[in-house]
C-alpha cells in the first residue's frame, strides 16, 4: 500500500492576525443580528388583553385559647404558647383580641382539639371561622402582569399550606428542624422572586391589587426567612410555623375582602 504524504503549510503571522481580524469580525456582525431583536421587543409595548381572575374562597377554622381587651394582654398570653407547639398568634377577631393555637380545614377537627383543652387542661378554648367569599375580577394588562398576578396568589395560599403541613411533620416528628428550616429558606427565596415579578410592573407600587399582594408576599418572605434562621426546639419552631400560617391567611382574608368592597 503506498503512503501518501500531506504538506501542510504553517500559517505566517500575518495570516493568523487576518484569520483573527475576520472571526471577531463575524462575531461582531452576529452579536448585532442576536440582540436587535430582543432590544426592539423591549421597546415596544407589549399587547393587553383582558382576562378574568378568580380569587378563591377561603375557610380555615382557628383555636382560641384566649379572649382578650387588649393587645397587650393578649401578647402576654400568647407568650406562654409558642414553646408548647402552638402558634400563639394575637389577632382582633369577632370584637376582642385573640390568642390563637392552630388553624384547621374543618370545623369538627377545630371543634375536637377545643375540647380537649377545656376538659383536659381547663382551658377556655373556642372556635373561630375564617371566611371569605370567592371574589372575580377583571383584568386588562399584559399577559404577563396577569400572570405575575394569579401566581402570586397561588402561591400565598401554597404556602400557607406548607407552613402547617411543615409544622404537623415536626410534631410527628417525621422531620427534624434542620430539614423545615431548609424548607423555610427555599420557600423564602420562591417568594421574594414572585414580590420580585410583581415590582417589575410598571405602576405596581400605586395599584392596589399589586400593591397588597407585594406586601402580602414581602410579609411570607420574611417570616420564612425568620423560621430559617430560627434556632428554637422543634416544639417552638413548630408554633413559630403555625402563627406565619395564621398571619398568612388573616392577610389573604383581609386582601379577598377588600377585593369584595371595591368590586
Amino acid at each position: 500500500m503506498n503512503r501518501v504524504r500531506v504538506y501542510r503549510e504553517r500559517p505566517t503571522a500575518l495570516a493568523m492576525a487576518v484569520a483573527l481580524c475576520v472571526t471577531m469580525l463575524v462575531v461582531y456582525v452576529l452579536t448585532l443580528n442576536l440582540g436587535g431583536p430582543d432590544v426592539v421587543e423591549s421597546m415596544a409595548p407589549a399587547p393587553r388583553v383582558t382576562r378574568e381572575i378568580e380569587f378563591g374562597a377561603l375557610e380555615g377554622w382557628c383555636v382560641a385559647m384566649a379572649a382578650c381587651e387588649s393587645r397587650e394582654q393578649a401578647r402576654v398570653q400568647a407568650s406562654g404558647w409558642v414553646n408548647r407547639g402552638a402558634a400563639g398568634c394575637v389577632a382582633q377577631l369577632d370584637g376582642a383580641w385573640r390568642v390563637l393555637g392552630a388553624v384547621y380545614d374543618s370545623e369538627r377537627e377545630a371543634g375536637r382539639v377545643a375540647k380537649r383543652l377545656r376538659d383536659d387542661e381547663d382551658i377556655p378554648a373556642e372556635t373561630l371561622a375564617l371566611r371569605t367569599e370567592a371574589v372575580k375580577l377583571r383584568i386588562t394588562a399584559p399577559e404577563r402582569q396577569i400572570d405575575a398576578i394569579a401566581a402570586a396568589d397561588a402561591l400565598l395560599r401554597r404556602q400557607e399550606v406548607q407552613l402547617g403541613q411543615v409544622a404537623l411533620q415536626l410534631d410527628r416528628s417525621e422531620i427534624r428542624p434542620e430539614a423545615a428550616r431548609t424548607l423555610c429558606a427555599l420557600a423564602a427565596s420562591e417568594a421574594g422572586e414572585a414580590s420580585a415579578a410583581l415590582s417589575a410592573i410598571p405602576g405596581a407600587v400605586e395599584n392596589g391589587l399589586c400593591a397588597a399582594l407585594i406586601g402580602a408576599l414581602d410579609a411570607l418572605r420574611d417570616m420564612q426567612r425568620t423560621l430559617s434562621e430560627s434556632p428554637e426546639s422543634a416544639a417552638a419552631l413548630s408554633g413559630m410555623l403555625r402563627c406565619a400560617q395564621i398571619e398568612t391567611i388573616l392577610r389573604q382574608k383581609e386582601l379577598i375582602e377588600e377585593l369584595g368592597i371595591r368590586h
